[in-house]
């Protein structure tokens, strides 16, 4: 009989994987994607599995254990602890869909991978017998380059109403990834832009975004472990916390770990300035702080979970503006310490800067960028209602 691999037992996983990403971390950088061996080192660890249904190869662990491996990887390279996290809450997602959708990923092949692309830059959906005729090009799909499947999202009318919104499952052979990712931050990520033409997408393989944000959802019966037995949007904006700290805690080792030999131009011990110490310090501390604070949240999370899984809508609004606020944190904790490496901060191999860089990105994400986030909650708390799911 197999055993499930503990969340513990993955985060010493990642740990140990953490050095070679490392080592290969310029390569990604060239590549603008994860080196071949960097995917195939996570695949095998089953990084990609975290959460993905126990029934169709998977490990099932209780949502949030994306974010301390994550964490672990992103400590080695920011880029691959993205997609760790990334594709391991997409996989998560999936889990939601119908049961023959799963199938159709994962029963031929469990270590199948799943990319996504939400944002569209051209989409053309019309109705066809038992499903949709697509054509569209999304934008910033990370991983995309060794995906199996896309997660994708488009417009469906809706029976003479508003158009409605579905994500849709498209396998490989379905899209073209273009080669136009040119980032500074996540730059081994490899968010290209996919295309798709005059392609069929069955009725099974969509999901409305009410529907996935149901408790009840169609995957619900097929996987009714706790794992699933959460909301959706909102939830999902803990994607980006594990590799913000991952990346934030790289940076201020490298920082710290450099800093106790440096001296300055005149012989003086740079480790002495007291300028110095309170950065290191108030760094370290924002970075515990936001430790703390997604610490309190998954708890609560996997308590809600636990039972009926019910969340009120202030608790969501909070813990929307609590990821954010962690990216916050990591941001002002890096930015202080670039602030005070003087010219040795310069070099492209600087650690702090690459992690730094990283860092940037995830927080460009919608679920982690402050102003968008913040303002549900504050509108929440001054008795103003707050419209739309994210």
């Amino acid at each position: 009989m197999t055993t499930t691999p503990t969340e513990n037992e993955f985060i010493a996983r990642a740990r140990a994987l953490a050095p070679s990403l490392a080592a290969r971390r310029k390569q990604a950088l060239d590549l603008r994607r994860l080196p071949d061996s960097t995917m195939a080192d996570l695949i095998s660890a089953g990084m990609f599995k975290v959460m993905q249904p126990k029934r169709l190869g998977g490990h099932e662990l209780a949502y949030g254990a994306q974010v301390p491996v994550s964490r672990e990887i992103a400590m080695g390279c920011g880029a691959a602890g993205w997609l760790v996290s990334v594709i391991g809450t997409h996989h998560w997602m999936l889990g939601k869909f119908e049961p023959k959708a799963q199938q159709d990923v994962w029963g031929a092949n469990p270590d199948a991978i799943c990319c996504s692309a939400f944002g569209y830059s051209e989409i053309d959906v019309k109705p066809a017998s038992g499903g949709y005729a697509v054509s569209g090009r999304w934008t910033f799909s990370s991983g995309s380059a060794a995906a199996d499947w896309a997660m994708v999202s488009i417009p469906t009318p809706n029976d003479g109403g508003p158009m409605a919104r579905k994500f849709a499952m498209i396998p490989k052979r379905d899209f073209t990834v273009l080669d136009n990712w040119h980032a500074s931050g996540l730059r081994g990520s490899g968010s290209s832009d996919i295309v798709a033409k005059n392609i069929f997408i069955p009725d099974y393989r969509t999901i409305g975004f009410d529907v996935i944000d149901r408790l009840d959802s169609p995957g619900a019966k097929a996987n009714p472990g706790q794992t699933y037995n959460l909301n959706t949007f909102l939830v999902f904006n803990l994607t980006g916390v594990g590799p913000a700290l991952g990346c934030a805690q790289s940076a201020h080792d490298s920082f710290t770990t450099g800093m106790k030999q440096r001296r300055n131009v005149m012989g003086s011990k740079i480790p002495e300035l007291q300028n110095i110490q309170m950065r290191t310090s108030e760094a370290g501390a924002e970075i515990a702080a936001g430790e703390a604070l997604i610490d309190k949240h998954i708890a609560a999370l996997r308590a809600a979970a636990s039972k009926d899984g019910v969340l009120d809508r202030g608790y969501l609004l909070q813990f929307q503006r609590d990821c954010a606020y962690i990216g916050r944190l990591c941001l002002n904790a890096v930015g202080r310490l670039i602030d005070s490496q003087g010219a040795h901060g310069l070099a492209d191999d600087n650690l702090v800067n690459l992690a730094h860089a990283d860092l940037r990105g995830v927080t460009a994400h919608m679920t982690m960028g402050w102003d968008q986030n913040c303002v549900p909650w504050g509108k929440h708390a001054l008795g103003i209602a707050h419209q739309g799911l994210i």
